[in-house]
């Protein structure tokens, strides 16, 4: 596994934060996450993790390359994706079911550019932006996993993913990191 992709909507953040209060501030991948939520509410999220986990949380920037132990969320307004060289970048594409940013976007980029090595967590959310994304993972055999319907507050988003084929595992939030850290690191 080279990178760890989580997407959310409502319920998410503290979903995301349950997954990341559980990671150490040496874990060895770097950490994309897309949540869907209104705009100009994405700084006091991301200072909330950041103020709350072991790891840097931060909004990414535009052509930094991703390193470990960092998560980076998409920003208000751009789907975050990868450009050619690997860098974070900002695609101003149109919105997938409605959202920008997209969850779907943000998965198929990396699934495209880490194949087999992206380890794709869908949350919590309505509707079904990320089940097509996770579905890409899928494809490209890496791993995939989705919040269960009693942990979610609500289970559209994975239940499209599980309806798609594209969830290898269905688990509570509260035991997805623990698995990412006993079973899928080096």
């Amino acid at each position: 596994v080279q990178i760890l992709a989580i997407g959310a909507s409502t319920g998410g953040p503290q979903a995301i934060h349950q997954i990341l209060s559980c990671l150490p501030a040496d874990f060895p991948l770097p950490i994309f996450c897309t949540q869907h939520i209104s705009a100009g509410f994405l700084s006091g999220l991301v200072g909330w993790q950041n103020s709350m986990c072991s790891l840097r949380v931060k909004v990414a920037e535009a052509k930094e390359y991703p390193v470990p132990g960092t998560v980076y969320f998409a920003p208000d307004h751009y789907h975050l994706t990868l450009d050619t060289s690997g860098r974070c970048y900002y695609s101003a594409a149109p919105a997938i079911n409605r959202h920008r940013p997209s969850i779907t976007m943000m998965f198929e980029s990396l699934a495209q550019h880490y194949g087999a090595g992206v380890l794709g967590v869908l949350l919590t959310g309505m509707g079904q932006d990320g089940a097509l994304g996770l579905q890409a993972i899928d494809q490209a055999r890496g791993i995939t996993i989705v919040q269960d319907e009693a942990s979610s507050v609500i289970f559209g988003m994975p239940k499209v993913a599980i309806e798609l084929g594209a969830a290898q595992m269905v688990l509570p939030v509260k035991e997805i990191a623990p698995l990412i850290l006993s079973q899928y690191l080096d």
